[in-house]
C-alpha cells in the first residue's frame, strides 16, 4: 500500500461509500473553466470577468453565480443560451486539456479491491462528467447511477448527504458511513451538518484553510 492510501487507510476502514466531488476534486480543472468563461463572456457579453470574482463563484451551480455575475457586472446573462455553449466546449475540450490527479486511479482500484462504493456528486453538467470520467478511462469504476449532478435543480447535495442510501446505488448506510472527497469549504460544513464525520480535502490555491474541516489532506 502506497503512503497515500496509509494515510487514507483510518479513514477508508471506517466507510461503506466514498463521495467525490469532481471540479477540483478529481482533477484540476477550475483554471480551464475559468479561462472557457472568459471567454464566452467576452464574446457574447463584452466584459472580462477576473479571478477573484471566479474564485467567489466556485462551487455554486451555473444560475446561482449568473444572477451573482448580473449584480456585480451590470449584465443580463441567458443562463440556457451561454450555457449550452458553455458544456458544448467542455466536452469537445476539457477531456483532453485537464487530466485527473494521479492518485485518483490508485484509491479507485483500492475501493474496488474493497467493496466500497464510489460516487461522484457534483453541480456540474453530468454529460461533461462522463465524457471526461470516459476519456479518462474511469468510468468503469463507477456504476452509471452514481455519477450524480444535482445541476438541474430537482435536489441537492444537502439531500444527497442527508439520505446517501435513497441516491447512491448499491449503498444502505447513512451520514456516518461516507467518506467525503471534496474541494468546497462551504460544502463540507453543509455535509458535517448533515451527519457526514470524515472527510479527505483536496487542497488547492484557491481554499485556503480546508485543512481545518478535514481529518486528511490530499
Amino acid at each position: 500500500m502506497t503512503d497515500f492510501l496509509k494515510q487514507l487507510n483510518p479513514l477508508l476502514g471506517s466507510s461503506s461509500a466514498c463521495i467525490f466531488d469532481f471540479d477540483g476534486t478529481l482533477a484540476d480543472t477550475e483554471g480551464f473553466h475559468y479561462e472557457t468563461y472568459r471567454k464566452l463572456l467576452r464574446e457574447q457579453y463584452g466584459f472580462e470577468i477576473d479571478w477573484p470574482h471566479w474564485l467567489h463563484y466556485i462551487g455554486r451551480t451555473d444560475p446561482a453565480f449568473h444572477r451573482m455575475m448580473e449584480a456585480d457586472f451590470g449584465v443580463q446573462i441567458d443562463s440556457p443560451s451561454l450555457m449550452e455553449v458553455y458544456f458544448r466546449t467542455l466536452c469537445a475540450e476539457q477531456p483532453a486539456a485537464v487530466a485527473p490527479y494521479s492518485w485518483v486511479r490508485p484509491l479507485l482500484s483500492e475501493l474496488s479491491s474493497r467493496g466500497i462504493v464510489p460516487c461522484v456528486l457534483s453541480s456540474g453538467n453530468l454529460g461533461v462528467i462522463r465524457t471526461c470520467l470516459a476519456f479518462w478511462d474511469l468510468d468503469g469504476f463507477f456504476d452509471p447511477r452514481n455519477v450524480i449532478s444535482v445541476s438541474a435543480g430537482d435536489f441537492t447535495k444537502a439531500d444527497v448527504f442527508a439520505e446517501p442510501a435513497r441516491y447512491i446505488a448499491g449503498f444502505s448506510g447513512g451520514p456516518s458511513d461516507l467518506l467525503l472527497f471534496e474541494d468546497s469549504i462551504h460544502t463540507i460544513q453543509t455535509a458535517r451538518s448533515l451527519g457526514v464525520c470524515r472527510v479527505a480535502g483536496i487542497a488547492h490555491a484557491y481554499n485556503r484553510g480546508i485543512e481545518a474541516w478535514c481529518e486528511a489532506l490530499i
